[in-house]
């Protein structure tokens, strides 16, 4: 792994970040002092976005760009390079979704989650990897816990998250051996309260909502902009990310039971929705719906879990510091016999 520069001296360019964690994750970077360059499709979003960037004291610009669209990421990373000169981080984090069972999902539906998904993802490694060659920085890869397990009403977006992940280790091993110094980083999130459950194409006639234990963008956020400056290579955020996980490690067969009585009502709330109603899989809808979706009051604003996942190394030296100034008070009341004053002496 190659050293990264603080965040404070990074260029930031987020494929996807207008709204959600997207929004949270420009917001977050902006306050380490990154200048944060953002591409989304909602003109209205993404001034709301820039006039936040500028408000926690950060340096922004923002490009209207859909990531389906190779030459719209070329456009993006462009336009980084010539108003802020490199590209340290790229985060590609743009998605889409449709709520339908797998036989119910029209060939367009399904073409276009993995245009948004999967190709935005890779169009947006594609245009920056030059740069970050040059940086020696970092690609983001925000996937999702269901890159690694499938669930009910949701075989468009799994399945675009899952060639992700796996597309993305192909990609790790490649800039391995070329020493290149780029790190690929793929977060793994748990359910976030977004705005996306209100711009989701749904088929199921009622409101879309993350499935529970749901947490704000922000702690999330910062998990990931953590990664500018110490990568990871497979990052897991929140626990409820972390359970599917090991679930599926250890009996899938177990997770086909719980979703086969959890997994449609788990997804959605009790208010009815037409199934027509506007959404953004092939068009933005208009307006500025921010970071937070409707569940705040249903939100967690912390995930202990991640916090420890990432500072395990700095608990292990305080717990290591701990025994070792336990051993020595020992010694210091207790000095060892003659036969065992050597070993006593290597130990402390």
């Amino acid at each position: 792994m190659s050293r990264k520069r603080p965040l404070g001296e990074q260029v930031v360019v987020i494929g996807g970040g207008s709204y959600g964690l997207g929004r949270a994750m420009a917001v977050a970077a902006a306050r380490r002092g990154a200048k944060v360059v953002v591409g989304a499709r909602t003109r209205e979003a993404l001034d709301g976005t820039l006039a936040e960037i500028e408000a926690a004291g950060g340096k922004g610009l923002v490009v209207e760009t859909d990531v389906a669209d190779r030459r719209q990421v070329e456009g993006l990373v462009a336009a980084a390079l010539e108003r802020f000169r490199r590209v340290d981080t790229y985060i590609a984090n743009g998605m889409v979704t449709v709520y339908a069972e797998a036989h119910r999902l029209e060939e367009e539906e399904l073409r276009r989650v993995f245009d948004v998904n999967f190709f935005g993802g890779v169009y947006g490694y594609c245009a920056a990897l030059p740069q970050l060659r040059t940086t020696q920085g970092t690609f983001v890869q925000i996937a999702s816990a269901l890159s690694y397990r499938g669930i009910p009403l949701q075989a468009a977006y799994c399945s675009s998250k899952a060639a992700l992940r796996t597309f993305f280790e192909s990609a790790r091993t490649e800039q391995e051996k070329e020493r290149s110094g780029v790190d690929i980083c793929v977060v793994l999130p748990g359910a976030i309260n977004t705005p996306q459950f209100d711009r989701a194409r749904q088929k199921m006639g009622r409101q879309p909502q993350p499935v529970p234990p749901i947490y704000q963008p922000e702690p999330f956020a910062a998990a990931i902009v953590r990664c500018c400056e110490r990568p990871v290579r497979e990052l897991p955020v929140g626990w409820g990310a972390q359970k599917l996980l090991w679930g599926q490690k250890l009996s899938p067969r177990a997770g086909d039971l719980v979703l086969l009585r959890t997994g449609w009502k788990s997804q959605h709330t009790e208010e009815p929705k037409p199934t027509d109603s506007p959404d953004n899989l092939f068009e933005p809808l208009a307006g500025d719906p921010g970071a937070h979706g409707r569940f705040d009051e249903r939100s967690r604003d912390t995930t202990a879990w991640t916090w420890l996942r990432l500072h395990r190394g700095l608990i292990g030296a305080g717990l290591g510091s701990g025994t070792m100034g336990l051993l020595a008070g020992l010694v210091g009341r207790f000095p060892p016999c003659r036969g065992m004053s050597q070993s006593w002496r290597f130990w402390s």
